[in-house]
């Protein structure tokens, strides 16, 4: 490829938002969560106090190849193409593909660049001579849509500073009706701009990024409800645990970003994490360099505010809860319309009466992961219990080595809304929380949310090309 001058990102990506940002997360409020009691038998973790860690030693995490795993269909197998007169965008199809199809596809192509520019976001590295010019290919493949689109990447730039590539992707040909289409395509765009940022940026990071980006571009009901429903009902996983092709839940972490730390106009911290953790690949290595990452990038700004990432993923666990049926606007914004598919998968729901209980979950939490328990104090499943406003409630949680767990104990009213919450944060070297809390009059019941932190070794913090990640379990015992 010739040698291109890299543009500047254009959204403020040399001073992050997170950093020019205001305040906080906003006050909780959301409609009281109503999980079915009952839940797996408990158990107490697995490991004990003076175990070896399993994550403490290895090599660093290597990142992606630098040749892509998905190729560039040939021409011979794509000979139709049709391109936009406005725009850097082409659409190639075999001879069976209707050109009508082609033309749709352009459309939508044509339509999530309209919607980048926009934002602000640079268009996609020009790939020189590939696909017949140097615009944007999006390739379509014959008979109706059978899984996640393929998105692949070219080789490196010569010339560029940081690491940057062009990209293209292969997705289905438009069938009857419906966005999935538009999605597909605005994936696929999201994803190209994205590795104009950080070609070697992780891929769980461009997946994120990209199904957010699609969420912006082009909005469909059916394929977000489906992920995020996905993503809701196994709170346990990573955060970067995707793999790239099609649209993932992931994409509220980068949603709660800007909401509660952007300035305003959509991805644009996502996209300056992406173009801050950039970096350059010595010439000829196999795999990307993959130091910094997007979340070193993340740790270091939100140094910058007196704040750890570990306070950043609860701050957001808590927020998870607070979506879709159970939300008041007040976490996430516009999270209503997610309705019963944005409801977090509850561990327990225990009722106060039942109380002293000790409970396990169902599966082990994986870094940045999170897990949910509710201990109901309504009229209905309390029983026997004395006044609430003299009541306390103690709350002790274990967890296995060398995992470090942050804790929240958070108060739901009887309008469902937070009336405020006590966060127990984790020690290093320590595998024990503890806690008493008080002041239960006039409350539904006490959220308890936990996430995986990552390791308690200092040196080795959470890496999201360690994947795939070692899961650890916890115990947590509540008496009254």
């Amino acid at each position: 490829m010739p040698r291109r001058t890299r543009p500047r990102a254009p959204c403020a990506l040399a001073l992050l938002a997170l950093v020019a940002a205001l305040g906080g997360p906003p006050a909780a409020a959301a409609r009281a969560p109503d999980a079915p009691s009952g839940g797996p038998p408990a158990a107490s973790p697995s490991a004990q106090p003076g175990a070896p860690p399993d994550d403490a030693a290895g090599p660093p995490a290597e990142g992606r190849p630098v040749v892509s795993p998905v190729q560039r269909p040939d021409e011979r197998d794509a000979p139709q193409r049709a391109c936009s007169f406005a725009l850097p965008a082409c659409v190639h199809a075999p001879a069976e593909v209707p050109g009508a199809a082609l033309l749709e596809s352009l459309a939508h192509l044509e339509a999530a660049m309209r919607a980048y520019d926009a934002l602000g976001l640079p268009r996609p590295l020009p790939d020189g001579a590939l696909g017949g010019s140097p615009s944007y290919d999006l390739y379509l493949e014959r008979g109706p849509r059978r899984g996640p689109a393929r998105v692949g990447h070219d080789l490196r730039a010569i010339g560029e500073r940081f690491d940057a590539a062009s990209a293209f992707a292969v997705i289905a040909a438009p069938g009857r009706g419906g966005c999935a289409s538009a999605s597909d395509a605005a994936y696929a765009l999201g994803h190209a701009v994205a590795v104009r940022l950080d070609a070697g940026a992780e891929e769980g990071a461009l997946a994120m990024a990209a199904s957010y980006l699609a969420a912006i571009a082009a909005p469909c009901a059916a394929e977000e409800l489906a992920a995020i429903d996905a993503f809701q009902r196994a709170p346990e996983r990573a955060l970067t645990g995707a793999a790239l092709g099609a649209l993932d839940g992931a994409l509220l972490f980068p949603w709660y970003l800007d909401d509660a730390y952007g300035t305003g106009t959509p991805a644009q911290v996502a996209m300056s994490l992406l173009a801050i953790a950039a970096q350059s690949t010595p010439a000829g290595a196999a795999r990307f360099h993959a130091e910094p990452d997007t979340f070193d990038a993340l740790r270091a700004s939100l140094r910058a505010r007196g704040k750890d990432l570990d306070d950043l993923l609860l701050e957001f666990a808590i927020a998870r809860a607070f979506l879709g049926s159970r939300s008041d606007g007040a976490h996430l914004s516009d999270a209503e319309r997610l309705g019963d598919f944005g409801r977090v998968r509850f561990e327990w729901s225990l009722p106060y009466a039942t109380l002293p209980r000790r409970v396990a979950p169902l599966r082990p939490i994986e870094p940045t992961g999170a897990t949910y328990l509710w201990l109901d104090l309504s009229a209905e499943n309390a029983g026997d219990r004395p006044d609430l406003a003299a009541a306390e409630i103690t709350f002790v949680a274990d967890w296995e080595l060398p995992a470090l767990f942050r804790w929240a104990i958070v108060k739901v009213d009887r309008q469902g809304a937070e009336a405020g919450r006590v966060e127990v944060a984790g020690i290093f070297g320590s595998t024990r929380a503890q806690r008493t809390v008080v002041g239960l009059d006039g409350l539904s019941g006490l959220l308890l949310v936990g996430v995986n932190a990552g390791s308690m070794i200092r040196s080795r913090p959470f890496d999201p090309d360690d994947a795939p990640f070692m899961p650890h379990a916890y115990t947590v015992w509540l008496s009254k």
